[in-house]
């Protein structure tokens, strides 16, 4: 798409948001129809189903029903968009006897704004548990998510929920709200200036959300920040931001001012550095803002000044994880847990690996075989793999030594993690990296990437495991501080059996310490729900 509709647009939504500030329009989306009680109990004294109707307050009226409900799993709207459907006749009665007594309700609507909740990553972790939390944290708490997940059902989401994630969710209280408009976040709708695009779309979508059902409080767990202005100016209700990573860092501003100066490089520095202020602009409408790593953290304090930022590390089922005895029954064989995408670096740990073989051929029998486990989600993918597989035969490594496993089972990658004694992750600037937290709470010893992450949150360097640098780092400078990869791995094989218990009971410790689902429990309950219960009161 061309960027002049793209800023035609973002210009008529800055007026339009003037024009919602001046006229002081507040919390006028969540109020129904004034004759909308009369109305409903007329539609729900009709015999079979009731089916109600409005222009442009069905989401009002939505949520006045979600609050009287008993049960508002019954307000999910699947694929219906232009009407709410109430079938079940226990139902129908309850709504009358409350409308009838003016019932004041009490429940409070948390709204998860995460669009792709049926992904099934790291990201989905965190919010399917902090969903759980929060349902736990009153009986009269309701969830709804919004989601542009239209190829399967609410019933369908929450077993894939339970069957990946093991969390006890209460599905009388989640409701469901399909959005039809999620292809506008995505990067394949804009091939150029797709921040840009990308921003416009999450604002489109985060108003389409706002319109189908308001809540009492917005939660935000995927990074869409362009919406806030419209959620806070249409509906004046805390924001909370969980944050995985910046939209736009300075690292990303640095990198092209160390590139040749171009045209297009000049160019494309300006049109990052005025999308980066407009960036900004968005963290004064977050109530809470909660990162997940130190590096996340610190990016969004320079970007976001005016918000207090806290940490909150993903919860990681480190708990799940821990092996009793970590002194018998392991592999000399070193795990690399990582999707097969080149960010991840793959070819880097097999190049530094067969550069060991080239400089110690004596020592290969000593050396962990490697094993490489993801998931290929495409062609591409499946060709990525090829790829790595005849470059580690191009530097004459044995196939016993190196070995790929495509799309395994949780289970069963629990049971290799139990059997094998170093886990490696080479990805730079990787925001935190929730492999090497399983590497550290199933016993392995980590040899990761010192960056970001594993760097500043989770390996203890020595302690706990190994750092390593490279020179195709971005912002590689030396070896003074840190090895490269394949002399670490001479430190590996260095390891004896004593030394290497004690640093995996250490790391098993810290993971269960710091990243265990209780510790996300514990923290979402202080940090954000302690603390929107207290602006209540």
């Amino acid at each position: 798409m061309n960027i002049l509709p793209i800023l035609w647009i973002q210009v008529s939504i800055t007026f339009v948001l003037v024009f919602l500030r001046t006229h002081s329009v507040n919390r006028t989306l969540m109020k129904p129809p004034k004759d909308y009680k009369a109305k409903l109990l007329s539609v729900l004294s009709q015999p079979g189903n009731s089916i109600v109707k409005h222009l442009w307050k069905l989401g009002a009226i939505r949520r006045q029903l979600i609050l009287l409900s008993s049960v508002p799993r019954l307000y999910t709207n699947e694929d219906d968009y232009s009407s709410i459907t109430v079938s079940d006749s226990a139902e129908k009665q309850l709504l009358i006897e409350k409308l009838n007594a003016n019932e004041q309700p009490t429940k409070k609507i948390y709204g998860f704004f995460h669009p792709y909740c049926n992904a099934g990553g790291g990201g989905e972790k965190v919010l399917w548990k902090a969903v759980e939390t929060t349902l736990q944290d009153a009986s009269d708490n309701v969830v709804i998510i919004y989601t542009g997940d239209s190829d399967v059902n609410g019933s369908t989401i929450l077993q894939n929920v339970i069957d990946k994630f093991d969390y006890n969710l209460d599905k009388d209280r989640i409701v469901f709200i399909f959005l039809k408009y999620r292809y506008l976040v995505d990067s394949n709708t804009w091939s150029h200036f797709t921040l840009l695009g990308q921003a416009l779309g999450s604002i489109i979508l985060s108003i389409e959300a706002l319109l189908r059902c308001p809540p009492d409080v917005w939660c935000d767990t995927m990074g869409y920040s362009f919406g806030y202005p419209w959620v806070y100016h249409l509906l004046r209700i805390p924001i909370v931001a969980y944050t995985h990573y910046p939209v736009i860092s300075t690292d990303m501003l640095n990198k092209l001012l160390n590139q040749k100066q171009t045209l297009k490089v000049k160019l494309k520095y300006c049109y990052w550095k005025l999308f980066m202020l407009y960036y900004q602009h968005m963290g004064t409408f977050v109530s809470i803002s909660i990162t997940n790593s130190t590096w996340t953290n610190n990016h969004i304090k320079q970007i976001w000044s005016k918000a207090d930022q806290k940490i909150i590390y993903p919860p990681c089922s480190t708990e799940k994880l821990v092996r009793t005895d970590n002194s018998t029954g392991r592999t000399n064989q070193a795990i690399i847990l990582a999707q097969f995408r080149p960010e991840k670096r793959h070819k880097l740990i097999i190049s530094s690996y067969g550069k060991f073989i080239e400089k110690n051929p004596t020592l290969v029998d000593k050396l962990p075989n490697l094993l490489f486990i993801g998931s290929t989600r495409s062609k591409s993918d499946e060709d990525y793999v090829k790829e790595l597989r005849e470059y580690g035969q191009e530097l004459n490594i044995p196939d016993k030594k190196c070995k790929f496993m495509l799309n395994v089972s949780y289970d069963e990658i629990k049971d290799i993690l139990n059997a094998s004694k170093f886990g490696i992750n080479a990805m730079w600037n990787e925001h935190f990296g929730i492999a090497v937290v399983e590497y550290l709470a199933a016993g392995l010893i980590p040899i990761v990437h010192a960056s970001a992450g594993p760097l500043l949150d989770i390996v203890i360097d020595d302690s706990v495991g190994f750092f390593f640098k490279d020179e195709t780092d971005p912002d590689f400078t030396n070896y003074e501080t840190y090895k490269s990869l394949d002399v670490v791995l001479q430190d590996a094989i260095n390891l004896d059996e004593p030394k290497r218990i004690e640093m995996s009971e250490t790391g098993q410790k810290i993971a269960v310490e710091k990243f265990s689902d209780m510790k996300f429990n514990d923290n979402w309950q202080e940090l954000v729900l302690n603390k929107l219960n207290k602006k209540d009161k």
